[in-house]
């Protein structure tokens, strides 16, 4: 009898976890808006005024990272979201970054400098230019190792020297998490 109740207990506590993930996250409003349109066409810009974190260790200039982090998302998004999230509508994703903190590779290894990205994206359509959609917030992030005591600073050290290549290659890495939030903000999952 008691696995019988504890079994349809978990059942029910299941199907009504679905039943408000389900409600919590979809706009209808949204999905019906998206759902005619497919991404043709990605523009990245930055704002004239985009925020960008403290001076880099290896002297680049803030203008020089933001200029890496937008190449680096128009190669990813144009990768990875021509075609979402699927209707025969041509749309274009312009994506205005706002904030790019790119760490320097110097900081990245010696203190675990974290990079982020955030911004808009904006989906048009194609031939009139007339908003489909819009998410006034979307954020990449990538961290770095840090560590707590000598050992733990030397191995992160380690870690960091390993996973960073250059700039460019952190670049990328924000991109992609970037455009991996876009695409779930285009799909609606």
């Amino acid at each position: 009898m008691r696995r019988h109740v504890s079994a349809m207990v978990a059942i029910a506590t299941l199907v009504c976890v679905s039943v408000l993930a389900g409600c919590a996250t979809r706009d209808p409003r949204l999905v019906e808006a998206l759902k005619g349109s497919k991404v043709t066409e990605v523009r990245v810009e930055a704002t004239p005024d985009v925020a960008t974190g403290l001076p880099m260790i290896d002297g680049k200039k803030p203008e020089e990272a933001v200029a890496m982090v937008v190449n680096a998302l128009k190669t990813v998004a144009a990768r990875e979201l021509i075609g979402y999230p699927g209707g025969s509508n041509p749309a274009r994703l312009v994506i205005t970054l706002q904030q790019a903190d790119l760490a320097s590779a110097p900081g990245r290894v010696l203190i675990g400098s974290n990079s982020s990205i955030t911004g808009t994206a904006r989906l048009e359509d194609a031939r009139t230019g007339q908003l489909i959609a819009q998410n006034p917030r979307i954020h990449g992030q990538n961290d770095g190792v840090k560590g707590h005591d000598a050992i733990g600073f030397a191995v992160a050290m380690a870690i960091n020297a390993a996973m960073t290549q250059n700039q460019e290659a952190l670049a990328e890495k924000l991109a992609v998490s970037f455009t991996k939030n876009v695409k779930a903000w285009l799909t609606q999952k």
